[in-house]
C-alpha cells in the first residue's frame, strides 16, 4: 500500500453497520415525511363543504344581491357560509351569515341579500362549514 492510499484509507474509514442502519433511518424517516405530506394534502384538497360566488349585482348603496354555489361531499348534512362585502377601500362593508339546509344535490345554488353600510363593489365567501 502506497503512502496516498493509507492516507486517503485513514481519512475515509470503512463504514461500519453502525453507518447502514443510521442510513437506513434516515431514508425511512425521509419516506415517512414525504407520505405525510402527500396524505395530508389529498385530505386538504377535498374539503366537506366549499362554497364560490357566482355573481353579485348591487341594487342599492345599502344592500348587495348574490348568488352562492355550495358543493357538499354529503349532500344530507346543513352547511354554513359566511360572507362579506367590500366597498372600494377594502373596507369590510356587510357581513352575512348564510344557512344552507341539507339537500339531495351535492351542488346546491343560493340567493343572498347583504346590508351594506356604504355601497359595496366587491362581496365574498369568508369560508364554509359543516353546521353543528
Amino acid at each position: 500500500m502506497t503512502t496516498d492510499e493509507a492516507r486517503i484509507q485513514a481519512r475515509y474509514p470503512k463504514r461500519s453497520p453502525t453507518d447502514y442502519v443510521l442510513g437506513g433511518l434516515a431514508s425511512v424517516a425521509v419516506l415517512g415525511a414525504i407520505a405525510m405530506v402527500v396524505v395530508a394534502g389529498v385530505e386538504q384538497s377535498n374539503p366537506d363543504v366549499v362554497g364560490m360566488v357566482r355573481s353579485f349585482d348591487v341594487p342599492s348603496a345599502t344592500q348587495v344581491t348574490t348568488e352562492i354555489v355550495v358543493q357538499r361531499k354529503d349532500p344530507s348534512t346543513p352547511v354554513v357560509c359566511e360572507l362579506y362585502a367590500q366597498a372600494k377601500s377594502y373596507e369590510t362593508v356587510g357581513e352575512a351569515s348564510v344557512d344552507i339546509p341539507a339537500g339531495v344535490d351535492k351542488l346546491t345554488t343560493v340567493i343572498v341579500d347583504v346590508k351594506t353600510m356604504r355601497e359595496a363593489t366587491a362581496i365574498s365567501i369568508d369560508h364554509c362549514r359543516v353546521a353543528g
